[in-house]
């Protein structure tokens, strides 16, 4: 399968540097670590807007409900979908996890 042998072509010079003891070691190690720094990005979003907001998304949605400013409703919606992507990857990183064994 043409995905197999590309995957070994990119996993191959982390194994033969030595770096890591097999192919699957490589490529867990490595989208693992791409999946950690996409919820760090989330975390920080999520960080940002809770120290301008407080503490709650929830409390903020009532609280812009009907009087939200344009910069309120980008916030809303940034807020939101940091919330959603980061539980996605989160759920990816358990499955790479229940995987990996």
């Amino acid at each position: 399968m043409q995905t197999d042998k590309i995957l070994s072509d990119l996993a191959k010079p982390f194994v033969l540097s030595g770096l890591y003891k097999d192919e699957k070691v490589a490529l867990t190690d490595i989208a693992l670590n791409y999946v950690i720094r996409k919820i760090d990005e989330y975390d920080e979003t999520m960080q940002s807007l809770t120290k301008k907001y407080g503490p709650n998304f929830d409390q903020f949605t009532k609280d812009i409900k009907n009087k939200a400013s344009f910069e309120q409703e980008d916030d809303w919606m940034d807020w939101k979908s940091a919330i959603e992507m980061r539980q996605s990857w989160a759920n990816l990183y358990k499955m790479i996890m229940k995987n990996a064994g």
